[in-house]
């Protein structure tokens, strides 16, 4: 037995060692790690790549669909939380759309290709919902992020405004645009009751702005920046605040 002593010693001070760790981590920061599972008490965050299938969104001046942009920011996004400890649910991983089969019309596929989205948000009590999507207008000097928020639940305008500041903050330091309230033409924002934010990552209808977006190294910008936002709003909610628009 006493051959094992010492390294008996040496896991129990390793053992030590690694939970004063964990202790001070906690004492510092006032969160615990990160866990991960479907016990977790962390939300769930609901990734919406907007459109799909079907329904191509609007289209860039150099002819790209919205709806490409929008997945392949949302995968990026969805890998960056995943690697936080989030449990990630996305509403397509490809591009397909949700509706019900056997739908005759464009406007009854895309009715219930959105109550579809809907439903699978009400499917989770605790979550997010974070729906990516990208601009277009009339004026192609117009550029850069902006984020909508549902009117329904305070949450979303705190989520909303520590979005806009982090893409800001990280990948857009011209960035000026303020959040905006959702009406009712953003249907799952106009009907959300859980926290939800619809992200227009740039205008597709600004030459230089598109030609960004398309890029892998600006989507991880972006992406990149909305993760970190989602991870401070989650656990440090003091530091969160919001500002008369």
């Amino acid at each position: 037995m006493k051959k094992y002593l010492p390294a008996v010693s040496c896991l129990i001070i390793l053992l030590c060692f690694c939970s004063g760790i964990v202790f001070l981590a906690q004492v510092n920061t006032g969160v615990s790690v990160p866990s991960s599972g479907t016990g977790s008490a962390l939300p769930v965050i609901v990734i919406d790549p907007g459109h799909g299938g079907f329904d191509g969104g609007t289209t860039s001046v150099y002819g790209k669909t919205e709806k490409e942009y929008n997945l392949a920011i949302s995968l990026i996004l969805a890998d960056f939380l995943r690697a936080d400890g989030f449990t990630v649910v996305m509403t397509r991983t490809d591009d397909s759309s949700t509706e019900d089969p056997n739908l005759a019309t464009i406007r009854e596929k895309k009715s219930s290709d959105i109550r579809n989205r809907m439903d699978l948000m009400n499917t989770y009590e605790n979550c997010l919902f974070i729906s990516i999507h990208q601009n277009y207008f009339s004026d192609a000097s117009c550029h850069g992020a902006q984020v909508f928020y549902s009117p329904n639940n305070p949450q979303s305008k705190i989520l909303a405004q520590t979005i806009q500041r982090t893409i800001a903050s990280l990948a857009e330091p011209d960035n000026t645009r303020a959040i905006k309230k959702s009406d009712s033409s953003i249907y799952l924002l106009h009907k959300a009751q859980r926290p939800a934010v619809l992200v227009e990552c740039g205008f597709l209808s600004n030459p230089e702005n598109a030609l960004k977006l398309d890029t892998t190294e600006f989507q991880q910008k972006i992406a990149f920046a909305i993760s970190r936002a989602v991870y401070h709003y989650i656990y440090f909610p003091e530091e969160t605040h919001v500002t008369e628009e």
